[in-house]
């Protein structure tokens, strides 16, 4: 998926059926907030190919991923909120294209 490029989030059900025990696909993390978003349709903000892992602070490569530009997490599930505003990781799995 390139920028621009407009998808469907796939349904709570089908990306749970992509999950782990640990909500995770091929390392990414689902997150209860990112359900606010299924079933909905999506412009690609941008790829992401590298990003600064802030527990450890090394620069991790990775693929398949994007942000979309509207899908921002609001902090309401971390005690006492957070105004972070962070762009949700987005398997290319959770998502279909729409031609």
């Amino acid at each position: 998926m390139k920028t621009n490029d407009w998808v469907r989030v796939r349904s709570r059900d089908e990306i749970e059926a992509t999950l782990d025990k640990e909500n995770r696909l091929k390392g990414c993390l689902f997150l209860k907030e990112m359900g606010d978003y299924c079933d909905t349709y999506q412009r690609v903000l941008k790829p992401v190919e590298q990003f600064l892992d802030e527990r450890t602070y090394f620069v991790r490569k990775v693929s398949g991923i994007v942000l979309l530009e509207e899908a921002i997490c609001k902090g309401t599930e971390i005690p006492d909120g957070c105004d972070h505003s962070c762009y949700f990781f987005w398997r290319e799995e959770w998502l279909e294209k729409i031609e």
